[in-house]
């Protein structure tokens, strides 16, 4: 049986979400800024989890556009 959310948690919800979009939006931002200084194995690994991160942001972007 769907119920659609009602009350505060379908307001907490998409609240939630921009939280966490903005906490992913701002881990990406610092670790391009890190990886410019990082040379090697590391400056690759900062790098991946940049753009992991850059990946969630645009799925809950994505999910909370719709």
């Amino acid at each position: 049986m769907n119920t659609p959310l009602n009350g505060r948690i379908g307001e907490a919800l998409p609240r939630f979400q921009s939280r966490i979009a903005a906490v992913f939006y701002l881990v990406t931002i610092l670790m391009g800024g890190v990886v410019l200084f990082m040379q090697g194995r590391l400056g690759l690994v900062v790098d991946l989890i940049a753009t992991a991160c850059y990946i969630a942001v645009t799925a809950l972007f994505y999910r909370l556009s719709r």
